[in-house]
């Protein structure tokens, strides 16, 4: 692929932004990610930057390895240490949750993608929560374990809504179904079996990623699953997504104690790759559609959310009592995926600029606000229960 030098500006601007945003976000007090769209915006709307093929490929890769790390954060091992009430109350509270976003996209006669984009989760900026108390609660740890399935619903979800836009007939549909639900049942089969393996030969784990190696096996053994998934799903033509977020959570379910090969992994990605993906993303807002009516929009987006899991939070009352609204606002903050849902409801054509623009707005706004709001939140709750008692 031939570089312009429209690709040389790009590059020069994104080591800009990857030098400049932490220092920016600790200015903003903004997440650096929500800089790096917003970096990407302006030099897109003043014309420092444009899209080309080179560009647009390396963003995708960005995405797809977005996708990886987040895999790393959910462990399969965390759902199966779940006991029957627990997921009982957590099938209830999904069923829930997507009845409200199903009947919200009716009632409306929005489009299916909208069902979808309500009750999206992701467990990025939860796991940055954990910083603000130095005794865990145990509604965040259930929250996390809640919003890393939400996630997985997610991630499947979006793979097969990009099945059903390739496919032009209902056997193909069902075919596509077939084909993900086998894909599915062939990677817990996977699981189980290496489960076994390494409960039989535990020597093998360190074979495979020693604690101390200059070859960097581990980080290697890592990045070659990655690429062997992404390879498998376009073969198979899936979502990418859907790859690299099952070869995260191998990793992690398998290899989740070596926090250091975690840490390399995030290393390689927030610094560089990802950063291609927001700046991207940046790129892609039109400023010009940025107006009143889009601006409540966003708000109208964030507070159906926010309601809809309020509502579905309630089932677990009984274990939090009035704490179970703090699940809601803790899983009501998909920046990541929400983007990443957006990007590809764009990309299939199933939402316009306007409203792709009012999801990426949305994402940004629910980051600032409720990564301020919920601890100030969890000690008013707090201090209530000490003068109730």
């Amino acid at each position: 692929m031939e570089l312009s030098s429209n690709d040389l500006n790009i590059l020069l601007f994104i080591s800009f932004v990857v030098f400049s945003s932490p220092y920016i976000a600790k200015l903003t007090s903004l997440p650096i990610l929500a800089v790096e769209i917003i970096l990407g915006s302006i030099a897109g709307a003043i014309g420092i930057i444009t899209k080309t093929p080179a560009f647009t490929l390396a963003s995708h890769i960005g995405f797809c390895y977005l996708m990886f790390i987040a895999g790393l954060e959910v462990s399969l091992k965390e759902f199966i240490k779940l006991n029957a009430n627990e997921l009982k109350k957590i099938s209830l509270f999904y069923l829930i949750l997507y009845a409200l976003a199903i009947s919200i996209s009716l009632i409306l006669k929005l489009s299916l993608v909208v069902a979808i984009i309500i009750p999206v989760m992701s467990i990025g900026l939860i796991s940055i929560l954990y910083k603000e108390y130095e005794i865990t609660p145990k509604w965040l740890s259930f929250t996390m374990v809640l919003a890393a399935l939400g996630e997985v619903i997610s991630i499947v979800l979006i793979t097969l809504l990009n099945s059903f836009s390739n496919s032009s007939s209902t056997m193909q549909v069902a075919t596509s179904v077939l084909s993900i639900l086998f894909f599915l049942g062939i990677f817990v089969v996977i699981y189980y079996i290496f489960n076994a393996i390494f409960w039989w030969l535990p020597w093998l784990k360190e074979i495979l990623m020693p604690d101390y190696d200059k070859a960097e096996r581990n980080v290697r053994l890592s990045l070659a699953l990655w690429m062997l998934a992404v390879a498998l799903m376009l073969y198979f033509d899936f979502e990418i997504a859907l790859g690299a977020f099952l070869a995260g959570m191998f990793i992690s379910s398998f290899f989740g104690h070596k926090k250091d090969l975690e840490h390399k992994l995030s290393s390689l990605g927030h610094p560089f790759l990802i950063p291609i993906f927001f700046v991207y993303v940046g790129l892609s807002l039109d400023f010009s559609l940025v107006n009143k009516e889009l601006i409540l929009m966003s708000f109208a987006i964030i507070l159906t959310m926010l309601v809809c899991r309020i509502i579905s939070s309630f089932v677990f009352y009984k274990d939090f009592k009035i704490s179970c609204i703090l699940l809601a606002f803790t899983s009501c903050m998909p920046l990541t995926l929400l983007i990443a849902i957006a990007t590809l409801g764009m990309k299939l054509n199933l939402i316009d600029n306007s409203f792709y623009l009012a999801l990426v707005l949305s994402s940004l706004i629910e980051a600032v606000i409720f990564m301020w709001a919920i601890p100030k939140i969890s000690l008013l709750i707090e201090t209530h229960k000490q003068k109730s008692k």
